[in-house]
């Protein structure tokens, strides 16, 4: 009964990644984060989706990476429990991920940022990193997984998560890799 549930969510969801962003925007723009929760099958279906349509294996390392930490708290400054830590923070989050595959990124979200290659929000794909706030300060960071969603750790009181790609001050993507 499970495989069929998580075949069925993942074909919902691969249905969905192939909608324009724009609809997923607009859904998210009209419906506050707060009131829109994804329940378990669709998590699963969200992060396999994403593991399979990752545009490199090391996107889809790291999303797995990621996904593992599910359910760690919120830890400002947190690195994770490989480096002492119970949790991490949003940039915590993504550079373990992405050092867990061999890629170095900065710790900050503003030096994540700055680091790129940048991607235009129009063209996301699973594994690319998605940043809240302005080219001079990234206050936030989280991994794109598709289907109108991300993997973070948003803020104190939380737990690393999947969270509605939210439209408020979204402002820039990148998308690492080894090369740059």
């Amino acid at each position: 009964m499970f495989v069929v549930l998580v075949s069925a969510a993942a074909t919902s969801v691969a249905s969905a990644a192939l909608n324009p962003l724009t609809t997923v925007w607009n859904e998210a723009a009209s419906t506050p984060p707060a009131d829109r929760q994804f329940n378990p099958g669709q998590q699963v279906g969200i992060l396999t989706a994403a593991e399979q349509s990752a545009p490199t294996p090391a996107a889809a390392a790291a999303i797995a990476f990621a996904t593992r930490q599910l359910g760690l708290p919120y830890i400002w400054g947190g690195n994770g429990p490989a480096k002492g830590d119970a949790g991490y923070d949003c940039s915590g989050l993504t550079m373990a991920a992405y050092a867990s595959v061999g890629i170095d990124i900065p710790r900050t979200a503003t030096d994540q940022y700055r680091r790129g290659p940048s991607v235009p929000l129009s063209s996301l794909r699973p594994g690319d990193l998605i940043f809240y706030g302005n080219s001079n300060f990234a206050h936030h960071v989280g991994i794109f997984v598709g289907a109108g969603a991300i993997l973070d750790a948003p803020k104190t009181g939380t737990v690393v998560r999947l969270d509605p790609l939210a439209a408020g001050d979204l402002f820039a993507a990148t998308r690492p890799s080894a090369d740059h």
